[in-house]
């Protein structure tokens, strides 16, 4: 009988008896398996990120309503003493009845203490009525909550990470950006007719 299998394989040449993997076959199993684990490693990096942008635009969203309701409710905005205004403000809120709600669908993982944080860690800014701030006065002198956003800067000193900040007054990341912030970095002003002009 074994002389038969033997002289079967002869004529099919084709056919070879084996028990394992050539190491070409070992080496093209390892590479695919490495690509796809380095693709899926990207893909859930990015579906973590897509999950912090959308829990900071809901988070400031509720913030921006318990604004609105506080002022209906009491006719003025929280105050804000420095330094702490990001402590107060949502303080204020959370101890008033009328925005009690909002504050407190905000999920436990953006409190710390009584201070919120985005979902990167970063404390929550409150921009109050009446500030300097640019932000309130593109949002018609009404209060901002703001976000550093995944790169964690406010852009205090480089004005080149403020495009990632987000806002309650227009959480999404693509929203309207006040263009004055980013041309008075570069040192350009507007003319009436809408072209920007060198200082």
């Amino acid at each position: 009988m074994p002389t038969n299998i033997r002289a079967e394989a002869r004529l099919r040449p084709g056919i070879a008896n084996r028990n394992g993997m050539t190491l070409i076959e070992m080496v093209i199993v390892v590479l695919m398996t490495g690509v796809f684990l380095f693709l899926l490693a990207g893909w859930m990096k990015s579906v973590r990120q897509g999950a912090k942008q959308d829990l900071a635009i809901e988070m400031l969203g509720r913030l921006d309503q318990a604004l609105a309701r506080y002022h209906r409710s009491t006719g003025v905005y929280p105050p804000s003493p420095p330094p702490d205004s990001g402590l107060s403000a949502p303080a204020e809120l959370l101890n008033h009845e009328k925005t009690q709600k909002e504050l407190k669908e905000l999920p436990a993982s953006v409190w710390r203490g009584m201070t919120v944080v985005d979902p990167w860690g970063t404390p929550l800014r409150y921009l109050p009525a009446g500030s300097d701030s640019p932000y309130v006065h593109a949002n018609n002198d009404i209060p901002v909550f703001l976000s550093a956003g995944p790169d964690r800067d406010f852009g205090d000193i480089d004005r080149a990470c403020i495009g990632d900040n987000l806002r309650s007054d227009d959480p999404r990341q693509d929203a309207f950006r006040p263009r004055f912030l980013t041309r008075e970095a570069e040192g350009e002003r507007e003319t009436p007719d809408g072209e920007a002009n060198d200082r």
